[in-house]
């Protein structure tokens, strides 16, 4: 057997069946075009660019990458540089950075993978994939949100199966059980059980309490993307502004359980002046609509319920609160309580609290936002297709 087919018959048994025969459609000239263990994935989509990620299956050893991309299939264009002068490279996974590019435009690209061998470098190419860059001063703005899938398999395939594609596909927190392994992370980022998230569209993510869980837990921004390169940031998508918040730990920082692990409540603070700032930028102050996504809700229907858990963040909404309200925020997305909500604003509260389900398919569900001049219609449907909330909005401005 000589070497190209080795790799790619020790490759496609990596990825598992579920993504073996995407590989195989995918492979030409006896391996030279071969997807890895992960699929490329598109994340922190922004109007000039975004970043592709993709893990590499090399026996620990250091690789060197770049992305091939270009309007058409014919690409033409590359992008090699890390930012540090360096070739983008790694041993588990490859990070490149694509900027300059047109906003509201789709582009091809494929993702190149060398061999440090000086002689005769070994060069595996993945399958050509598309992405749309955002664009502000759109008509329309269309996405999907999943919540708490908790790397259930199952629950991940139907809601692919349900989520058509849009301008970007938003993981609202808790896409695992803790991290135990560096291994379950990109098992979970970037294979999820052989489904390939970012075919239809670009990815964004907000951790939840899970995801900063677990002894790993500190490698997985080596994994993933965010725009600002925080895990916190906000975007324009035509008439929506999106501001996207971390609220971390659903306990207190000193509690037991924790061990000592983590700092919620200074990253909590950093983001609430953060966000006192933010709101005051044009295109987040003169949006029409106006939405914040957070992983654990900032209210709840029973705040007085004693839980060993936190089942809305006090902690966050008393830091973040005056902000929202100053910025005429209309509704905050969340998941964590593995059960449905909708809470209408009041006085106190003057934006409503959409939450979405858990991550055994009775109780998952997809939520589905669609924006134009006129509305903006946000959805809660469920695995049979049936609709738990909606909620309708009209334009601020």
């Amino acid at each position: 057997m000589n070497r190209r087919n080795f790799f790619l018959k020790s490759s496609l048994a990596a990825m598992g069946a579920a993504s073996i025969s995407k590989a195989a459609e995918q492979a030409k000239d006896g391996g030279s075009t071969v997807d890895e263990m992960g699929f490329p994935v598109t994340m922190a989509p922004r109007h000039d660019g975004c970043e592709i990620i993709w893990a590499v299956n090399a026996g620990g050893k250091p690789v060197k990458g770049y992305i091939e991309y270009g309007e058409t299939e014919k690409l033409g264009e590359t992008m090699k540089n890390d930012g540090w002068g360096l070739r983008p490279s790694g041993d588990k996974v490859i990070k490149v950075r694509l900027e300059g590019l047109k906003p509201g435009t789709k582009y091809c690209y494929r993702t190149v993978t060398e061999s440090y061998d000086t002689k005769k470098p070994e060069v595996k190419k993945s399958g050509v994939r598309t992405f749309t860059t955002l664009d502000p001063a759109a008509g329309k703005c269309k996405f999907s949100v999943w919540n708490d899938t908790h790397k259930h398999y199952d629950t991940v395939k139907k809601l692919e199966e349900m989520t058509t594609a849009g301008d970007f596909l938003f993981l609202n927190g808790d896409i695992c059980n803790d991290w135990h392994t560096e291994e379950d992370i990109p098992e979970t980022l970037l294979e999820n059980g052989g489904i390939e998230m970012s075919a239809k569209h670009p990815l964004f993510f907000v951790r939840g309490n899970h995801d900063i869980r677990g002894a790993y837990a500190g490698k997985m921004e080596e994994y993933c993307a965010m725009p600002e390169d925080k895990p916190w940031y906000a975007f324009r998508q035509g008439p929506v502004a999106f501001i996207c918040m971390d609220t971390g730990e659903d306990k207190p920082d000193d509690h037991p359980y924790l061990f000592g692990r983590v700092a919620c409540e200074p990253m909590r603070k950093e983001q609430a002046e953060w966000l006192a700032k933010v709101i005051e930028q044009p295109e987040m102050k003169n949006a029409p609509y106006r939405v914040l996504f957070c992983h654990i809700p900032l209210r709840w229907t029973n705040e007085t319920e004693k839980r060993s858990y936190d089942s809305h963040s006090k902690r966050s909404r008393d830091l973040w609160h005056d902000s929202l309200v100053k910025w005429k925020a209309q509704v905050v997305v969340s998941g964590h309580m593995h059960r449905t909500a909708l809470i209408d604003p009041t006085d106190d509260f003057p934006y409503a609290q959409l939450v979405g389900g858990g991550p055994k398919m009775d109780s998952a569900t997809v939520i589905t936002g669609e924006a134009d001049e006129k509305e903006f219609t946000l959805k809660c449907t469920k695995l049979d297709k049936s609709l738990a909330h909606e909620l309708k909005l009209k334009p601020l401005t």
